[in-house]
């Protein structure tokens, strides 16, 4: 199997994170005499604030990789499965739902530690996807969901989801709020604007980490390799 072949097996977000893992892994460190001396030189040379921050770094490509595994699985089979019963589509919507909310949390814990401009309105503006507002309906807050009005104002509300709107690919969700208003929406849609945004996010980041390495060495080569293959079939 070629590099090509195997990585066309991977989706984009899984090499952003291989790029990322490669950041820490193959970032320099010279002349340290102790474990502590380590990590001091390496978090410096990351440009990282914190002598524990590459332990950071790597929950985040780990929780970064995981959740997509979760949410490839989603993509490729929806909600519905082999099963029969009814368990199987709310363990599969809650938790695709919960995969894309943590995510979410990952990209936004990246870009802090990269010093990513704007990461306040960046953070605001992915909380603000409709896909994220639909898990909090309904895979977080559902009892009890604070909904903003105007000038400061708020409701809190409950929601629930209609048994019979669930679809193997979640193309006619519905859920009605405790005031009797509807919603309805289609799920993989709302997925694919999310994951946009996030691939577009990690190629901010992975650029960034690879600034840190000179201009010749294989683990760059092997990082940039990767770089510039996703960059070939990326949808944003």
């Amino acid at each position: 199997m070629t590099e090509e072949e195997y990585l066309s097996l991977k989706s984009n977000i899984e090499i952003y994170c291989d790029i990322l893992l490669g950041v820490l892994r193959y970032t320099p460190v010279r002349n340290y005499q102790s474990e502590e001396d380590y990590k001091r030189i390496l978090n410096r040379n990351l440009k990282f604030e914190n002598n524990d921050d590459h332990h950071r770094l790597r929950a985040c490509i780990d929780l970064t990789e995981d959740t997509q595994y979760a949410i490839s699985e989603f993509y490729k089979n929806g909600l519905i499965t082999k099963s029969e019963g009814q368990g199987e589509m709310y363990l599969r919507l809650y938790g695709v739902l919960n995969a894309v909310y943590l995510q979410m949390q990952s990209t936004i814990e990246l870009i802090e530690l990269f010093k990513v401009p704007n990461k306040k309105k960046i953070s605001t503006a992915l909380k603000a996807l409709k896909v994220i507002d639909v898990r909090n309906k309904l895979a977080a807050h559902t009892p009890n969901y604070t909904n903003d009005i105007n000038q400061g104002k708020s409701k809190t509300e409950s929601y629930r989801l209609t048994q019979t709107s669930i679809t193997k690919w979640g193309d006619q969700l519905m859920i009605v709020s405790s005031y009797d208003q509807i919603e309805e929406f289609q799920l993989v849609p709302l997925m694919k604007i999310f994951t946009e945004r996030i691939e577009y996010y990690l190629d901010i980041i992975s650029e960034k980490g690879l600034k840190l390495f000179p201009n010749k060495s294989e683990q760059k080569e092997w990082m940039v390799n990767r770089l510039n293959f996703v960059r070939k079939r990326k949808t944003w």
